[in-house]
């Protein structure tokens, strides 16, 4: 098996060493042909999503079929191979793709250069024919070139008998012995039919359930549910699946119900949302027409399993591109709380910045002591709005650890992520901040830079309303300049106001006096400091 170049003229070795991530993007397309072959399952026929799910999945297969290449896959039973390598080996998603191939036998995939979405969507809704009626039509091959699909071409490796075939297709007339559309409209048709009497079927299962007195038939009809809900999981049915999700749900932590009942409930649950159903969750979760009351109820639903959906729904979170499904499954993951922790910490170190900083404020909804020790790194992070989520996080965690982080911070030569730790150690009321907020007002020298630093740090010392800081403030609000005027006179006002903060009734006629200054700015400052001194 092997990567074909430039009209299938042999192979281009050093394209392969340069390639060192080959492996990775033919795992990558071939994930984009499992998620064609769920959407395809999910979707009503001729649904818009189906051709977007085709075109998502051409983008995965276009790095490997630039400049002129073709792609050659051999497939075994337990998983593909290229250049007699295997391709993301244990990985089960592909594992099962190369099975669902092989019982159609497909041994051999090439995929030319000239790939088009609708030639992966044919091939996409025959391989999901069932094997036996692929047959019954002459094989995939057969179906593919009957629809004038040639990009395509199963079981054949000999490239020459490919380019001669295809040019032999392409210029036929378009009157091709069996109609291609037909055939994927009669499978749509028994695929419908068969649909609903498995609706039907799961329907009168659940009511019965839902009667059932005795244990030992309702543990025999879980095993009769599970594999129903498996196969009924499309569009259609998604508030049948929900009832029946439900149904177990409420057995599961029903204090009426005996132990046995619970535990095959909760075992039945564990089954299902450890596999497709997640996913099938998820996609109802975050669509927009899924009514308001039901979303919550699948909210719940899934953060009652969280220790099996907190994956899922982190994975899908990295990869949504929509800003308001982004947030809902933020805040699912937000609910799950601990339990989510693993899938986060997975995540955590993700190349992508905004993956990273969704993680981070995540975990600080959560606000879990457990997650500090991983985020001092990220307070250093090449992006700055990860450095200040992360920020964020510490101050919502709270507790001595994440200040003892934000005081490192406080120190750092980094003036932003700097001024960030004081902002945040003035609003945690972090005491033993105090002495390196009074060291960064014994800097020397007038720079923007260190008046913002100084102004930062007397706003801190007045929201923590230190008293052992009241001399250092009362000495910067009676400071009076010449040089330097402008500036002098905004670290007084800064004072005052912590001075107002501080609410110390020593410092009464000091304000008052500065209510009479000639800076009309300082006074105004004193007088709303007085009155909050005043008020106690």
């Amino acid at each position: 098996m092997t990567r074909v170049i430039e009209g299938f003229s042999g192979i281009n070795e050093s394209d392969m060493a340069l390639n060192s991530d080959i492996y990775g993007q033919i795992a990558a397309a071939l994930t984009g042909v499992v998620k064609q072959i769920k959407a395809l399952r999910y979707y009503p026929p001729r649904h818009p999503a189906l051709n977007n799910a085709a075109e998502e999945c051409l983008r995965g297969f276009r790095p490997l079929l630039d400049d002129g290449r073709s792609l050659s896959l051999s497939i075994r039973k337990d998983g593909f191979l290229f250049d007699d390598q295997p391709v993301a080996k244990g990985n089960q998603v592909l594992g099962q793709l190369a099975m669902f191939c092989f019982a159609r036998r497909i041994q051999c995939l090439t995929i030319l250069t000239d790939l088009k979405a609708k030639d992966l969507n044919h091939f996409v809704h025959y391989l999901n024919l069932d094997h036996q009626k692929i047959q019954v039509y002459g094989g995939i091959q057969s179906l593919l070139e009957k629809a004038r699909v040639t990009t395509i071409w199963a079981n054949e490796r000999d490239f020459d008998a490919i380019l001669a075939r295809k040019a032999e297709i392409e210029e036929q007339p378009e009157q091709p012995d069996i109609d291609p559309v037909s055939v994927l409209e009669a499978a749509n048709v028994e695929s419908e039919a068969q649909s609903s009497a498995e609706s039907i079927s799961l329907q009168q299962l659940i009511e019965r359930l839902e009667q059932e007195k005795s244990d030992e038939r309702f543990q025999d009809g879980l095993q009769e549910l599970i594999p129903l809900l498996r196969i009924n999981l499309n569009l259609e049915n998604r508030l049948l699946i929900l009832k029946g999700l439900l149904l177990l749900c409420r057995t599961a932590t029903a204090a009426g119900s005996s132990a046995n009942r619970r535990e095959a409930a909760q075992q039945a649950l564990d089954q299902l949302v450890s596999g497709d159903l997640s996913s099938y969750l998820i996609d109802f979760l975050i669509d927009e027409q899924t009514d308001k009351q039901i979303r919550q109820t699948l909210v719940k639903m899934l953060v009652f399993t969280r220790d099996k959906t907190s994956l899922p729904l982190m994975t899908r979170l990295a990869e949504e591109k929509q800003a308001g499904a982004r947030k809902l499954l933020a805040e699912v993951l937000a609910k799950c709380g601990v339990a989510a922790e693993p899938a986060l910490f997975d995540f955590l170190n993700d190349d992508r910045w905004y993956v990273s900083r969704n993680v981070i404020a995540i975990l600080g909804e959560i606000r879990s002591q457990r997650s500090l020790e991983h985020l001092p790194p990220f307070l250093k992070h090449e992006d700055l709005r990860v450095q200040r989520e992360a920020i964020r996080t510490l101050t919502k965690i709270g507790g001595q650890v994440a200040i003892d982080i934000l005081i490192r911070a406080a120190q750092s030569s980094d003036q932003d992520l700097c001024r960030q730790a004081l902002l945040s150690l003035g609003a945690m009321r972090a005491e033993s901040a105090v002495p390196v907020l009074r060291k960064l007002l014994q800097q020397s020298g007038w720079s923007q830079q260190t008046m913002d630093l100084k102004k930062d740090a007397i706003r801190a010392l007045g929201e923590i309303r230190c008293k052992d800081a009241l001399g250092d403030l009362l000495a910067i609000a009676s400071r009076k300049r010449l040089l330097r005027r402008r500036l002098n006179e905004e670290l007084r006002i800064a004072a005052i106001h912590a001075l107002g903060e501080l609410g110390e009734r020593s410092v009464h006629d000091v304000l008052e006096a500065f209510t009479n200054e000639k800076s009309a700015s300082v006074a105004r400052a004193a007088a709303k400091a007085l009155k909050q001194v005043d008020k106690g």
